[in-house]
C-alpha cells in the first residue's frame, strides 16, 4: 500500500470523540465523487479525518479532488496495489483508523450535512455499539426518487436493540453507507467476511457485543444507477443463477459463520439453518417430498424464498425470470 497524506490547519482537537470517515474508492465518477467529497467537508461535526482507500492501481484517482473539497479536517490517500474488491479495502481502512467512532463511505452518495453528528447522539447510551439510519434515493443527476430506502427494497424492516444478530445473519438491514460503529467493535470483524458485504458482517458483530440504535431519519442520499454493487437479488437472472447465488452462495455464507460465530446463541440456530439450505439445494437438483418437508419445516428462515423455491423446479423458465424481475423492482 502507498499512502499520501493531506494536512490542514484547521484541525480540531477538542472535547467531541474522533469520528473517522472511511472511503473506498474504485474508478469513481468524478461529478458524483465531487458532490460526496463536498457533503463530507461541510459536516456540521467539527471533529473527523478521512481515510481513502483507492482500490484501482491502474487507473489511481486524481489526488486533486482532495486537496481542493476536503479543508475542513485532515485526509490520507491509500492507494492499493492490486483490485481487492470494496471488503478488502473497507477492511484495510478499518485497521488503520484512529477515531472512537467510524462511519464508511461510498463514493458516489451525499452526506446530510448533520449525518456525523446525529449518529454520534446516538451513542448517548454505553451499551450501543451500532448506529443506522434510513436513506434517501436520488438518481444520476441527483434528483430525489424516493423519501426512504424501503420505498425501493420492501423487505427492508429497520430495529433497534439487543439480541438482533439472528436478523442480520439472514437478512441485513445496515446499509454501510448509513452506520457508524465503535472503532473496537469494527476491528472485532477483522478479518471481514469473503463471502459477506462488509456493512452486514460489521453488524453481525456490533449486535452480539451490544445494541443497535435506528435513527428513523434519511441521512444520506443514495444514489441509484446501474453501477450500485448490491440490490435485490443481485446478479439473479433466471433459474441457473438462482441456484448460484440465493442457494450455493447462503450454503458457503452460513458454513463461514459456523466457523466464525462461536458464539452459543448461535449455534442452533446456524445448524438448523444450514439443514434448511442443504435441503433447498437437494430440492432443487431432484424435487421430493423429503427434502419438501424439510423446506416447510424451516421456512421461518425466508418464507418468500421457501415459498418459491417449492414450485420453482416446475416453473417454465419466462414464468421465473418475470418473478425475478418484479420483485427486483420491489413488487414482490
Amino acid at each position: 500500500m502507498e499512502l499520501n497524506q493531506g494536512l490542514n490547519e484547521n484541525t480540531n482537537y477538542n472535547r467531541y470523540p474522533l469520528v473517522s470517515i472511511l472511503l473506498a474508492i474504485y474508478k469513481p465518477n468524478e461529478k458524483w465523487l465531487i458532490a460526496q467529497l463536498i457533503s463530507l467537508n461541510e459536516q456540521s461535526y467539527n471533529n473527523l479525518e478521512l481515510f481513502v482507500y483507492d482500490d484501482c492501481p491502474n487507473h489511481p484517482v486524481n489526488e486533486g479532488f482532495f486537496r481542493r473539497y476536503i479543508i475542513n479536517f485532515n485526509y490520507t490517500v491509500i492507494h492499493g496495489k492490486v483490485n481487492e474488491g470494496s471488503n478488502k479495502a473497507f477492511e484495510e481502512l478499518t485497521k488503520i483508523a484512529n477515531g472512537e467512532f467510524l462511519a464508511y463511505c461510498d463514493q458516489d452518495d451525499i452526506w446530510e450535512k448533520d449525518k456525523i453528528s446525529i449518529m454520534v447522539d446516538g451513542f448517548k447510551d454505553d451499551d450501543v455499539t451500532l448506529v443506522c439510519s434510513d436513506l434517501s434515493i436520488i438518481d444520476e443527476n441527483d434528483i430525489k426518487i424516493a423519501n426512504s430506502i424501503t420505498e425501493i427494497r420492501r423487505r427492508i424492516v429497520y430495529r433497534s436493540g439487543n439480541n438482533l444478530a439472528r436478523e442480520l445473519l439472514m437478512t441485513n438491514f445496515v446499509t454501510g453507507c448509513a452506520m457508524m460503529v465503535k472503532r473496537d467493535i469494527a476491528k472485532k470483524a477483522i478479518p471481514f467476511q469473503k463471502i459477506l458485504v462488509h456493512d452486514q458482517w460489521v453488524a453481525i458483530i456490533a449486535a452480539l457485543n451490544g445494541k443497535i440504535e435506528f435513527i428513523n431519519k434519511p441521512l444520506v442520499k443514495y444514489r441509484q444507477h446501474s453501477f450500485n454493487q448490491t440490490g435485490i437479488l443481485k446478479d439473479v437472472y433466471d433459474k441457473k443463477t438462482y441456484y448460484k447465488k440465493r442457494i450455493l452462495d447462503f450454503i458457503c455464507r452460513y458454513k463461514a459463520f459456523e466457523e466464525r460465530l462461536n458464539y452459543e446463541e448461535l449455534k442452533e440456530e446456524i445448524n438448523h439453518c444450514l439443514i434448511w439450505m442443504e435441503a433447498r439445494k437437494r430440492y432443487f437438483l431432484n424435487p421430493n417430498i423429503s427434502d419438501l418437508r424439510i423446506i416447510i419445516k424451516y421456512k421461518y428462515f425466508h418464507t418468500v424464498s421457501a415459498l418459491i423455491e417449492i414450485i420453482l423446479p416446475f416453473l417454465p423458465e419466462f414464468v421465473f425470470k418475470f418473478i425475478i424481475k418484479m420483485a427486483k423492482k420491489g413488487l414482490l
